[in-house]
């Protein structure tokens, strides 16, 4: 794909943030296998991650503390708009074609701007329920690699 239809992709799915939530593109860093994008407002940063064939993910931080983030994804489960991932899913590649690839964006878009609206505007209360969520998955994560080690 070219670097050209891959930002228009991420333009049209995105372009909300910067017309409601203030947020500006700082950064878009494309790597071997993969590309970040990088939106900012005064309050919170988020980062697009994509690797070429996987589904794309954002993480969501607050400017101020950037160890204070999260995940649309975990965002998402919280409200009840997705299941929990389970232990043995982490170990799972996520692939996407190519070709869902802008559906997926323009989704992910639409998820952040209904359901991510306080973290947007820099109400970041919820962060620590799900950095909670996060922790407990991590741990089920660890005992599911130590009782499938082969």
């Amino acid at each position: 794909m070219r670097k050209s239809v891959f930002e228009g992709m991420v333009n049209r799915a995105f372009g909300e943030l910067e017309g409601k939530f203030g947020f500006k593109k700082i950064e878009t860093k494309y790597e071997d296998r993969g590309v970040t994008v990088l939106y900012r407002n005064e309050t919170t940063e988020l980062c697009l991650n994509y690797e070429i064939g996987d589904t794309p993910w954002i993480e969501i931080s607050d400017v101020k503390n950037t160890k204070n983030k999260t995940t649309l994804g975990w965002l998402l489960v919280e409200l009840g708009e997705q299941k929990a991932p389970t232990a043995a899913q982490a170990f799972r590649a996520t692939p996407l074609a190519e070709d869902k690839l802008g559906a997926a964006l323009m989704t992910m878009g639409q998820q952040i701007t209904k359901n991510g609206t306080d973290l947007l505007r820099g109400d970041f209360s919820i962060l620590p329920r799900l950095q909670e969520r996060a922790k407990k998955y991590d741990q089920e994560c660890k005992r599911y690699l130590t009782t499938h080690k082969s």
